[in-house]
Order: structure tokens, then sequence, then C-alpha cells
């Protein structure tokens, strides 16, 4: 199968090309900068022109302007990566009868704390990170053959820039004094997991809206408190806090109900343990890797 892959660079994206790789795809990466096919999505000429060029079986894709300040002081930018390329590949999926999968996001929701939502719970749009990716989902939608999903992932990176996952686990490590939220319920789940179920569900032919996400309900105070469990370390310096003393609005109610999803799969999806044990596995390969790659530059 020919995939194109948008967003090949970030932590997501890394994910699905090595996934893909394993599942013996024919891969073609792209992302704005640092992969092998240079475009911006937000191009809409650039982006048709590069479906028409490729001619893909199947686009994954993983681009979108996640920072939520950004999105919040430039609603045009947020449209524009967000919502906008996906009215382009709806209809290409439409006018050649390819496969699409669009990631989308799980910050739709400030009622319920602990409740996972289904993919028929109303939402509430409080960004305007949430408002473009809603219509982003809208649009992908209007495809017969589109499959969207709603997620939250976490997952390692290796960059200068650390993921929300690396820190926690530098947080862990240091007992550095941090604020944890304890009223954010989520249910993300690691990236390498959320690749494999995603392929999984290409494969078994789904198209529409699912959430794929972990089986449980969890806050960012438990997740971090469990990676030091996990790791055998104590928190003596961390305090509880409450989300709602970010400068942007933020949804916090983030509970996904992932039983369709699961139906189609026919395997259950990770628990918080589970997620975290794999998440430090992912990090223990990726500080491996980064050791033996000074090593050899010292030693070249």
């Amino acid at each position: 199968m020919k995939t194109l892959l948008l967003g090949s660079t970030g932590l997501l994206g890394q994910a699905v090309a090595q996934e893909a790789r394993r599942r013996g795809a024919e891969l073609r990466e792209a992302a704005r900068r640092g992969a092998p096919i240079q475009v911006d999505i937000a191009d809409d000429a650039a982006l048709c022109a590069l479906l028409d060029a490729e001619r893909p079986d199947l686009v994954v894709n993983c681009a979108a302007l996640v920072d939520i300040d950004l999105c919040e002081r430039d609603p045009a930018l947020a449209w524009r990566v967000n919502a906008r390329p996906l009215a382009f590949l709806a209809a290409w999926s439409k006018a050649t009868g390819g496969r699409l999968l669009h990631i989308s996001t799980d910050q739709y929701f400030t009622e319920g704390c602990t409740l996972a939502h289904d993919e028929m719970a109303p939402v509430s749009l409080v960004n305007e990170y949430a408002r473009s990716k809603f219509a982003g989902e809208a649009l992908a939608l209007t495809a017969a053959n589109a499959l969207v999903l709603r997620t939250s992932i976490v997952g390692a990176r290796g960059w200068e820039q650390p993921t929300f996952a690396e820190w926690a686990i530098d947080t862990v490590e240091n007992d550095r004094p941090v604020t944890l939220f304890s009223d954010a319920w989520s249910s993300s789940i690691d990236v390498t997991a959320f690749v494999r179920a995603a392929f999984d569900m290409v494969e078994a032919g789904a198209s529409g809206l699912y959430n794929l996400a972990a089986h449980e309900v969890y806050t960012k105070e438990q997740f971090v408190r469990e990676i030091a469990r996990q790791r055998g370390l104590s928190l003596t310096a961390a305090k509880t806090g409450s989300v709602r003393m970010l400068s942007t609005p933020r949804a916090h109610c983030l509970g996904l109900d992932v039983r369709r999803a699961e139906a189609v799969l026919g395997y259950p999806l990770p628990n918080l343990a589970e997620v975290v044990a794999s998440l430090l596995q992912q990090y223990k390969e990726k500080s491996s890797h980064e050791v033996r790659h000074i090593a050899s530059h010292r030693n070249a």
C-alpha cells in the first residue's frame, strides 16, 4: 500500500512511519521541514499538487498546530493548518477512492471529570485549537473513506524540546518542584500502542469517527505519580494544583470511551499502568540510542 504521511517529523509522525515500514508499506514522508518531501499543508496548491503527484492509496494526516496558546493568538493560522487542509484531503478521497486517516484530539469536554465520553457526547469548544480541530474532523468526515481518530498521545521523541512525557520523567527522576494538575483528566495512550491500533483499524476497513485512547481515565497528576511508582522514586517537591490557573482556557475532562474501537480491534486498549510501562521502555530506548550516537561521534 502506498502511504503518504503528512507531518512525518513530529512525535506521532515518527511513530507512524516506523509502524508503516514494519507493515511493509511503500511510505512517502512529508512535512513542512526536515522530511524527504517538504510541503506546507496550509498551502492549498502545494498540497493538491503533492496528492496528484504521489497518487497514494492511503493518506495519514498527523500534521497539526498543537500549540494551544499560539492557536489562541493566531486563529487564522490554526484554521489554515488544523481545518482547511482537510477539505482538500476529503475531496481527494472522494475523487480517487483513497483512504484518509486523520488524527484529531480529545480537547472537547469540560464536564464529567472521570467520565469517559463516547463519540456522540456533546462538545464544548473553549479555545481556538479545539474549534479548528473540530472543524477539521467535520471536513474529513465528508469523505466516506475517512477514518477520524480522537486521541491524546504520550511518548518520547528525543528532541531538544521535550514532550510532556519526557518532562514528566525528568520531573520524577530529579524530584523537581512542579505543580501537578489534579483536575485535568484524560485517557492519554502511549504513541506505540496508538499507531499499532490505528493501522489495525485501517486494515479492518473502519471509517467514520472513533475514540482511540487508553481504556482508563486518569489525571495528569496520577500519570506523573504512576511514573514515580514504576521507577521506585518519590515526589517530595511536587504540589497539587488546578488547570484553571493557565492563561488560555482549556477543556479538562478529556476521558474517552474506547469501546467502539475495541470492538473493531478485537482486543483491549491499555490502562494507565500499561501506558506508563510502554512509555518508560520507549524513553529507555531513546536514551540508549542517544548515548550510542554521542559515543560514535566522539570516536570518529
